[in-house]
């Protein structure tokens, strides 16, 4: 699974993705963290007339990280999804995506980003050479 970039505050524990300079509950400098890559739709919606930049029908869900961390995602598709499956999240350019793992779904994902071909063909070639040659990692969880 992929990583994402978060941070946590020392002393709230309250963990952030994307990673945040400071606590928004207080006055504190929050922490670097990984998280795992993966999560929990919490709630999911298709928007027929989304907001300027993007393509209609705009498929988001609110991803529940196992940390904690909620996160808005693009996605090919919602109609297949339900609350509470697990979804996998990658991060591409400061968006983050998900997906149900399958190969179609991530491409077909990375072609209803807004902008034009060329920066579509950016996107999902990164994903595909971040896939393939990504050394094994660490599974283990974050502390709480």
């Amino acid at each position: 699974m992929d990583r994402i970039q978060g941070s946590r505050c020392p002393r709230c524990l309250r963990v952030l993705a994307p990673p945040a300079r400071f606590c928004p509950d207080h006055p504190v400098a929050m922490e670097p963290v990984e998280l795992h890559g993966y999560g929990d739709v919490i709630s999911f919606t298709t928007l027929h007339s989304p907001p300027e930049g993007f393509r209609s029908p705009l498929h988001i869900a609110l991803v529940e990280l196992p940390a904690g961390a909620r996160i808005f995602c693009h996605g090919s598709e919602t109609k297949l999804l339900r609350v509470g499956r697990r979804v996998a999240v990658e991060a591409v350019d400061q968006v983050f995506y998900f997906s149900h793992l399958g190969l179609a779904d991530r491409a077909r994902l990375f072609w209803r980003r807004a902008g034009d071909r060329g920066e579509r063909v950016t996107a999902m070639a990164k994903s595909v050479v971040k896939r393939l040659f990504r050394g094994p990692k660490d599974e283990t969880t974050e502390a709480p």
